[in-house]
């Protein structure tokens, strides 16, 4: 069975879609620091490569921490 089809990464990715959602939310909020800024803009990121795993590994690419 593919671990992306799983019952596990549905509610895995459910899960970071609702919290990219909200840090979508809290960025857009005015009054935020630079470095809050910049610790949620680093936030956002680490969603998105998560729920990009599924086409990272169709593509044959190895995701590494930066």
């Amino acid at each position: 069975m593919n671990e992306y089809t799983s019952d596990t990464w549905h509610k895995l990715r459910k899960w970071a879609e609702t919290e990219l959602e909200r840090a979508r939310v809290r960025n857009d909020a005015v009054g935020l620091s630079e470095h809050d800024t910049a610790a949620l803009r680093g936030e956002i990121r680490m969603l998105k490569r998560f729920l990009d795993l599924p086409q990272a590994a169709t593509r044959g690419v190895v995701v590494e921490p930066d």
